[in-house]
């Protein structure tokens, strides 16, 4: 089925079973990387997904009627939304006030163009809750610290905070995999 993404969201909006499921499967794949980049758990991740369309099909009356923005970016919106809100649900984020002084191993940049997409998603995958969630937000997503401050409820601090030790930790963890060999 090809469709514009117009033509789909009208299709969606009468209820065509057909249309949802391909709306449904367009945007799965992605979504489910995305989800489990903050959830690293799968059926988390599954759950999110499901809550996720639940809402975009609630709400794509008013997508439709607002016009802004691509449909896949609202639904990838809606997608974080909803993987932060069940994070804060089961408590699990944890975040540190305080900067302390860290120290970041001499690392070279270019060591992270070696590595595989994969490596550095595990990688991500590893951190903290916390760290992980804002460096996700920020350095992936591209929200400003003021924007993920209002999401997360904490402070715009906070956010900064997480994100510097997320990106320490990160480098130091790649000189460690640079000097045991294993990238």
């Amino acid at each position: 089925m090809i469709l514009s993404e117009q033509e789909l969201i009208r299709r969606c909006l009468k209820k065509d079973r057909h249309a949802q499921e391909f709306l449904f499967n367009k945007y799965y794949d992605e979504l489910y990387s995305i989800s489990m980049r903050y959830l690293v758990d799968h059926q988390l991740a599954e759950d999110a997904i499901i809550q996720s369309f639940t809402r975009v099909f609630k709400s794509l009356k008013k997508f439709s009627y607002q016009g802004q923005g691509s449909l896949g970016r609202w639904v990838r919106t809606i997608l974080i939304n909803e993987s932060i809100r069940l994070l804060k649900k089961r408590d699990t984020i944890r975040f540190e006030e305080h900067m302390t002084y860290l120290e970041t191993r001499n690392t070279d940049a270019n060591g992270l163009q070696t590595m595989q997409a994969a490596d550095i998603i595990r990688m991500i995958e590893k951190l903290p809750t916390g760290y992980r969630t804002v460096f996700n937000l920020y350095a992936i997503e591209g929200y400003t610290h003021r924007e993920i401050a209002q999401m997360l409820s904490i402070s715009e601090s906070t956010s900064k905070t997480q994100f510097k030790k997320a990106r320490h930790h990160l480098m130091n963890k790649l000189n460690e995999e640079r000097n045991y060999g294993t990238i």
